[in-house]
C-alpha cells in the first residue's frame, strides 16, 4: 500500500516513506484524526498544538482539498507545517502508519466509520487500535442525532450507540484490539455545541441535547 498525501483541491502525490519517517522524527508527538471528512478538525489540532504532528485520515481525498490548500501556504496565510491530510481507508492502513499515534481521534464519524465502530467491526477496531502507540489516548465521539428524526436508508438497522450498548457491545471488541474504554457518557449540550468541526455545527443546531456519545480509552499492548 502506498501513502497518498492530498495537497490541494483535486490533487494528490505519492508520499515516499522516507519522508513520513522525518516528519515522525521532527515532532515530539504525533496525533491522528479517523475520518477526518473537510480536515477542519485536523486544521484545527494543528493550530492548537503547533508542536505535534497531526495527520488527518480519510478514504475520499475530495473533502480534505480545501484544507490541503491552505495547509500548503506560507504560516502568515494559514499554512500549517505540522499538518499531513491522507487519504487511505482505516481498514487497509499503509504499514508506515502502524504505531504512529500519542493520540487517535474519531470525531462524528459517518459512512462505514460509523458503521464499523457501531457495529464493533474487527477489521475497523483493529486499524484504529494499529494507529496507537502503547500509551497512546484514543478518543471516540460519535453521532446519535441520526437516529432522532428522518434515519438515513442505510442505518435504519443499525443499533442506537448508547452508552449502555456502547459497554455491551462495542468496548469487548476494542478491549480484544488493546483499547481500555472507560465508561461511554453522553455529551452536554455546551461540550457538543464547543465541537471544532463541521458536523457538530450541523447536527446540533437547535438542540438542547444533542446524542453525542463519547468514549475515551488507552491502547495498551496484550
Amino acid at each position: 500500500m502506498t501513502l497518498t498525501r492530498v495537497v490541494g483541491k483535486g490533487r494528490t502525490e505519492a508520499m515516499d516513506p522516507a519522508e513520513l519517517a522525518a516528519l515522525r522524527n521532527t515532532f515530539a508527538k504525533r496525533a491522528v484524526d479517523v475520518g477526518t471528512g473537510d480536515a477542519r478538525f485536523a486544521y484545527h489540532l494543528a493550530s492548537e498544538r503547533p508542536d505535534w504532528l497531526v495527520i488527518g485520515l480519510d478514504a475520499l481525498d475530495a473533502p480534505m482539498g480545501e484544507v490541503a490548500y491552505r495547509a500548503s501556504r506560507k504560516p502568515a496565510r494559514g499554512g500549517r507545517e505540522n499538518l499531513l491530510l491522507l487519504r487511505t481507508a482505516i481498514e487497509a492502513l499503509p504499514p508506515e502508519l502502524a504505531q504512529i499515534a500519542d493520540e487517535v481521534d474519531v470525531l462524528l464519524p459517518w459512512g462505514a466509520l460509523l458503521e464499523g465502530i457501531v457495529r464493533a467491526r474487527p477489521a475497523i477496531v483493529r486499524g484504529i487500535a494499529t494507529l496507537a502507540r502503547e500509551g497512546a489516548v484514543v478518543n471516540l465521539t460519535l453521532n446519535g442525532e441520526i437516529w432522532l428524526d428522518s434515519t438515513p436508508a442505510r442505518y435504519e438497522d443499525l443499533p442506537l450507540p448508547t452508552p449502555g450498548y456502547v459497554a455491551t457491545s462495542i468496548e469487548p471488541e476494542f478491549r480484544r484490539a488493546g483499547i481500555e474504554l472507560g465508561a461511554a457518557r453522553y455529551l452536554t449540550a455546551a461540550e457538543a455545541k464547543g465541537l471544532p468541526t463541521t458536523w457538530a455545527r450541523r447536527l446540533g443546531h437547535g438542540r438542547s441535547h444533542p446524542q453525542f456519545v463519547q468514549m475515551n480509552g488507552v491502547r495498551r499492548d496484550p
